[in-house]
């Protein structure tokens, strides 16, 4: 008996969402042309892939070339939204950062691939002999391109992936498989005129259907080392991720919360983690509060320095004593951001002034480090620029 092929769609998107996949949809696995030429065009002007993303253009776009023999693709998502939380039964102090909300709950990567492994076992039972292949995140294939293919949903200005009822608040991941499953159709057009997501975007990082990784704050708070300053600014209290543009979106207005627990935020931290918090935390606290989820692969020293830019931010006099402690830091990386912290504290908060330029000084005495000196001299000579004559 011919096997058939609808049916067993059918069933695979039941089970799929048995296992927790909110969306699942069928694309060809047809080479991926038309961002095969947008990928090589990118490359060609210098604005090659993203830190994160692979640099191989054909593997990419040639499925089979992951899978030989590939016939279609399955595109899952899952939705991370959760109900908004309390605020912070101490938010009257602005000594808080922010996390993105892909972020605030258990890792999505090994989440997401345990429900696809399982989808992948069972197409395989179905159909003994059949192969696959799963992919998130990280992998390959290009996930949006994929899910829009599927029918999920289309990629808005934002280049996010925009689904009903979700918005854009899914995480997707893939399965290649040699079986010829019927694809599905194709979703609508979504963003007409709207050009809020351009419109909100603190870098201005975003033309319609474009994004500058360079540029975007979601990669720049996850960047190792030194952030560049003219990014430090914007940052404001973001310790890991940007979800500006998503936030102003209207499909993200009725969006539906996914209803997975897994994603709440850590109660230990919240959504706006206390900044004094993040900078006192050990390596064990580390490993209980971040290295479970998305924001914990780049380590603490990185949650720590967006946590000193965001004290330098806060204009609260409050986080002068901090700095003063993350100026005699171990790292550099701290130490220097520390410097531009208290550069920038002081102009936002002029009575902070004399007590941060008292602290640079001392440090400028006896820093080792060229690159900590050259920040201490730029955030000096921009509190001495500010501070009248009779109070220096």
């Amino acid at each position: 008996m011919a096997l058939d092929l609808h049916a067993l769609k059918q069933a695979l998107k039941a089970y799929a969402r048995q296992v927790g996949l909110d969306l699942v949809g069928v694309a060809s696995a047809e080479p991926f042309e038309a961002e095969r030429a947008l990928l090589e065009r990118r490359q060609a002007e210098g604005r090659g892939p993203n830190p994160f993303e692979p640099r191989e253009i054909e593997l990419r776009v040639y499925p089979d070339r992951l899978l030989p023999g590939a016939r279609a693709i399955i595109a899952a998502g899952i939705s991370y939204l959760m109900p908004e939380a309390e605020p912070a039964a101490d938010r009257r102090h602005t000594l808080r950062g922010w996390l993105s909300r892909y972020c605030r709950g258990l890792d999505y990567h090994p989440l997401l691939r345990s429900r696809l492994n399982k989808v992948a076992a069972w197409l395989q039972e179905q159909v003994p002999g059949t192969r696959t292949l799963v992919c998130v995140d990280t992998e390959p294939p290009l996930e949006k391109a994929v899910a829009q293919r599927a029918g999920l949903g289309k990629i808005g200005k934002h280049t996010n992936l925009l689904t009903r009822p979700y918005g854009t608040w899914v995480l997707l991941g893939e399965i290649l498989t040699d079986l010829p499953l019927p694809p599905d159709e194709p979703a609508a057009p979504a963003c007409g005129s709207c050009t809020l997501c351009i419109d909100a975007c603190p870098t201005q990082c975003l033309t319609p259907w474009q994004l500058d990784s360079s540029r975007c704050l979601s990669y720049i708070t996850q960047m190792k080392g030194i952030i560049p300053p003219e990014f430090r600014e914007v940052m404001g209290n973001r310790l890991f991720g940007c979800d500006d543009c998503q936030t102003v979106c209207p499909y993200n207005r009725r969006a539906k919360p996914g209803g997975h627990p897994e994603f709440a935020p850590n109660p230990e931290v919240g959504a706006e983690p206390d900044l004094l918090l993040i900078m006192n935390m050990t390596q064990s606290d580390f490993r209980r509060w971040f290295a479970p989820t998305a924001a914990g692969w780049r380590g603490k020293t990185t949650l720590q320095r967006n946590a000193v830019i965001a004290l330098g931010n806060s204009g609260d006099p409050a986080a002068l004593e901090p700095l003063a402690r993350a100026l005699q830091s171990e790292s550099r990386v701290i130490r220097a951001h520390a410097a531009w912290a208290l550069g920038r504290l002081a102009r936002l908060a002029p009575a902070a002034a004399p007590r941060a330029r008292e602290l640079l000084t001392q440090r400028q005495e006896m820093e080792p480090d060229g690159l900590v000196q050259q920040e201490i001299a730029t955030a000096l000579e921009s509190i001495t620029s500010r501070i009248p004559e009779h109070k220096k």
